[in-house]
């Protein structure tokens, strides 16, 4: 993955982070690519940076490049050529949870629900749940971009929150938490099967699903979407593998 030509983004500058703990393969030593100033990111050029590679992470708009490694991929599907399998179709329509989508705003239920969530599926037990307050709003509720929250019921009950940014040929997924009580729902599963609907009734003809890794298992889900987009070579490749 290559900076961007300065032409095509005219005030935004481009800088390498240092050296860093690679989160998703642990044995290795990660750096970013980050657009600078983020306030100078319009939401124009936030669509253009997201098509060639680049994520949004709180007010970071980064992608890898790192020493020696290409292993972070670029995800997307075209909701126009995926075809639910018989377990997906399954999924979508047993479901059935009612939907409300949102403004970011700080709300306590939001906030518990990602709080659990981080306990139990990444085993988070160090910070206080004040600074786990503060994480929650700078990593998930600081966005410049046209930015919602998708929140999941069932019987008036909250079991998932997704954040996802809007974009003029997209959704693209920042995060998804889920109570970890009903993993019987697929709720995960659900949410993108969900995602992809909406892209479809706002003919929007893509969901970025971030990165794929081939070596991280928690990422095996991301290619059981068929057939899936991977960004390689700068230029998007169709798989149905």
């Amino acid at each position: 993955m290559s900076i961007p030509e300065n032409k095509e983004f005219k005030k935004i500058q481009f800088y390498l982070t240092a050296n860093y703990n690679c989160g998703y393969l642990p044995e290795k030593k990660a750096q970013s690519i980050v657009a600078s100033p983020y306030q100078n990111v319009n939401q124009n050029e936030f669509d253009n940076l997201i098509t060639i590679g680049f994520r949004r992470s709180g007010n970071h708009v980064y992608k890898p490049h790192c020493h020696n490694c290409e292993a972070c991929t670029p995800i997307r599907l075209d909701v126009h050529r995926f075809k639910r399998n018989r377990t997906q179709d399954r999924c979508y329509k047993k479901n059935n949870l009612v939907v409300v989508e949102e403004d970011l705003n700080f709300l306590e239920e939001d906030f518990l629900l990602y709080s659990k969530y981080q306990k139990i599926r990444h085993n988070d037990l160090s910070s206080s749940l004040e600074d786990q307050r503060e994480e929650y709003k700078n990593f998930l509720l600081t966005s410049n971009f046209i930015t919602k929250k998708i929140k999941f019921y069932h019987n008036d009950k909250l079991l998932m929150v997704s954040i996802v940014d809007y974009l003029n040929d997209g959704i693209s997924a920042v995060y998804t938490f889920y109570d970890r009580n009903y993993l019987k729902y697929s709720l995960g599963t659900y949410s993108i099967l969900w995602l992809i609907e909406k892209c479809k009734r706002e003919n929007l003809p893509y969901l970025y699903l971030g990165y794929w890794i081939k070596e991280n298992d928690k990422m095996k889900y991301k290619t059981k979407f068929k057939p899936f987009e991977l960004f390689e070579d700068k230029q998007w490749k169709i798989f149905n593998e």
